[in-house]
């Protein structure tokens, strides 16, 4: 066996399509990445049915419109049979509202045929999403004193979560959430978009439990199904704001950082939704720049008043720090808050390590303060050095 086969990755994939001409052409742009191909191809719920009886597949394509089939119908009985195998549409055309229904009934991804040069970093990044959901069911089957409801929201809420940051040169990105106990709806996450940015969010609903970790699941889905359409924060941002505000009804509200970093411009622009605010520490020792709240928390503003965003140009060594209230909001034994002087103080003093161990670090402090490993609310924060 040759060095170069030795090396490829093995992938069962089974593509619901038509066109045989369209599925060869999928089934080839994967094997220039590095795959070796177990594939089966089908175009009816009787095939696919037989097909997903009669073995298990490691990732799922489908064609959006075929003569006597569809996605939607082919994406509810994979999902009757296995939640978790990850379900990327392909398809030629699909409008925005059927982009969000499929992101909410359980597709990862979509892409269009005629752009398909994200194909394999999609595969690859959805594989090992898949083979981290596998890992936390297993361990999540252990603990079994925790009740029902929060088991459901932690698992819900891991799901939200990017399995990694992407990678831009000049740019180290990094994220975490820690839930706490008592499961909430912080959220965080990295779009990239078609045009080669990075969507940044940054989210927390009120309350706690299943209810707001499920919302969480709808920003996430709406955001991303937006991200594909639309390019610029405060059109995503207001086309998502309609939608939720159907989801939120009157108990629940989302404060929300929601922002777009251009890498190749260093050009950063946001809308802060009443979340924290974020902080940009220059690389030159000045001043943080506070990035406050430019519009209410969605849920609160009812009349849906126009969304402005605010730019700003990073510089070389620049820091972006955006997090959410459970780590400025921390007390100690005596009821003293963390506060975002210990916070900057962190991050100052960590500033030429890596961005993850940045969030490691301030972390760590977070629980000193507190003295204890038990955390008192969720607490998310995301890291971008330039």
């Amino acid at each position: 066996m040759s060095a170069e086969a030795s090396t490829k990755k093995k992938l069962k994939a089974l593509v619901i399509e038509d066109s045989e001409i369209d599925a060869l052409l999928l089934i080839e742009q994967l094997k220039a990445g590095g795959y070796e191909l177990e594939t089966q191809r089908v175009d009816s719920a009787e095939g696919l049915s037989a097909a997903l009886a009669g073995q298990s597949w490691d990732i799922i394509f489908s064609d959006h419109n075929m003569p006597s089939f569809s996605s939607t119908a082919a994406l509810k009985m994979v999902r009757a049979r296995n939640p978790d195998v990850p379900f990327l549409i392909v398809s030629g055309t699909i409008g925005e509202e059927v982009a969000v229904a499929a992101m909410r009934a359980g597709a990862q991804d979509y892409l269009m045929k005629g752009n398909m040069a994200r194909l394999v970093a999609a595969v690859e990044r959805e594989l090992q999403d898949a083979a981290e959901r596998r890992a936390r069911k297993e361990a999540e089957r252990t603990l079994l004193a925790q009740e029902e409801e929060f088991r459901l929201a932690r698992e819900i809420q891991q799901h939200l979560f990017p399995a990694q940051a992407p990678v831009f040169e000049g740019y180290d990105l990094a994220g975490a959430s820690f839930p706490a106990a008592a499961t909430g709806g912080d959220y965080y996450d990295f779009i990239s978009t078609p045009s080669g940015d990075v969507l940044v969010v940054v989210g927390d609903v009120t309350g706690h439990g299943l209810g707001p970790a499920l919302l969480m699941a709808d920003v996430r889905a709406y955001l991303r199904a937006l991200a594909l359409a639309h390019h610029g924060v405060a059109e995503m941002l207001t086309n998502a704001r309609s939608l939720l505000l159907r989801d939120l009804g009157l108990d629940y509200f989302i404060s929300l950082f929601f922002a777009r970093l251009e890498p190749a411009t260093g050009m950063w622009s946001y809308i802060n939704a009443g979340h924290p605010p974020g902080l940009v520490l220059p690389g030159d020792g000045g001043a943080p720049l506070e990035m406050f709240p430019t519009t209410p928390a969605l849920g609160i503003d009812r009349d849906e008043e126009p969304l402005v965003p605010k730019q700003v140009q990073l510089k070389s060594n620049d820091i972006i720090l955006l997090v959410s209230d459970g780590i400025i909001e921390a007390w100690a034994p005596d009821g003293e808050e963390f506060g975002e002087e210990r916070m900057l103080a962190v991050v100052q003093r960590e500033r030429e390590r890596p961005a993850a161990e940045i969030i490691q670090a301030l972390m760590d402090a977070v629980r000193a303060h507190s003295g204890t490993n038990v955390l008192q609310d969720d607490m998310t924060a995301v890291v971008i050095k330039h």
